[in-house]
C-alpha cells in the first residue's frame, strides 16, 4: 500500500513538473491561456498524430509543424488518387530499388504511391508492403518463423 502511495505521488509529481514547465514558458511569452488549445489537441490527439511530433521533436523539426500541417490539409483535400505505402527494409533503400518498389505498387493499385520507409534490420532481408490497410510480408525473417512452423508440425506430426 506504501508503495502504491509512493507511485502516486511520484506520477502526480512528474505531471506537475511538465504542467509547471509549460505554464512558465508559456509566461514567459505571455501565452498562458492560448497555448490551452493546443494542449488540448495533443492530449487528443491519435497515436499517429504522437508519432509524427514525437519524430519531428527528435529530428529538431518542429519549427516545420504549420508547413507539415498545410500540406496535410492540402493532401486530404485534394489528393485522393495517390496512396501511400508503408516499405520496411532492412537496410535503407537505393534510388533504383526505391524506383523498382514504387512502379510495382503503382501496376498493383492502380493508381500513384507514395513510399513511407522504415528500416528494421530485424526483419533480416526482403520486404514489408503495407497500404490501405492490407499487409505483405516477404520478409526474411517471416520466412524463417513460417518454415520453423512447417517443421514443428511435421516434427509432431513424422514417425522417425
Amino acid at each position: 500500500m506504501a508503495s502504491t502511495q509512493i507511485s502516486d505521488r511520484l506520477e502526480k509529481r512528474k505531471l506537475e513538473t511538465y504542467a509547471r514547465t509549460l505554464l512558465e514558458a508559456a509566461k514567459t511569452e505571455g501565452r498562458v491561456y492560448e497555448n490551452l488549445a493546443p494542449l488540448k489537441a495533443e492530449a487528443d490527439a491519435s497515436p499517429e498524430v504522437l508519432s509524427v511530433l514525437s519524430q519531428m521533436a527528435a529530428n529538431g523539426d518542429l519549427d516545420k509543424l504549420s508547413d507539415v500541417l498545410d500540406l496535410y490539409s492540402e493532401m486530404a483535400d485534394g489528393d485522393q488518387q495517390t496512396v501511400g505505402v508503408t516499405v520496411t527494409t532492412a537496410v535503407p533503400l537505393d534510388h533504383e530499388l526505391r524506383a523498382l518498389i514504387t512502379q510495382k505498387c503503382e501496376l498493383d493499385l492502380g493508381c500513384n504511391v507514395f513510399l513511407i520507409e522504415r528500416v528494421d534490420p530485424s526483419i533480416i532481408g526482403g520486404l514489408i508492403l503495407s497500404a490501405n490497410g492490407r499487409r505483405r510480408d516477404a520478409s526474411v525473417r517471416h520466412q524463417l518463423e513460417q518454415a520453423g512452423k512447417v517443421m514443428t508440425r511435421n516434427a509432431t506430426n513424422s514417425e522417425v
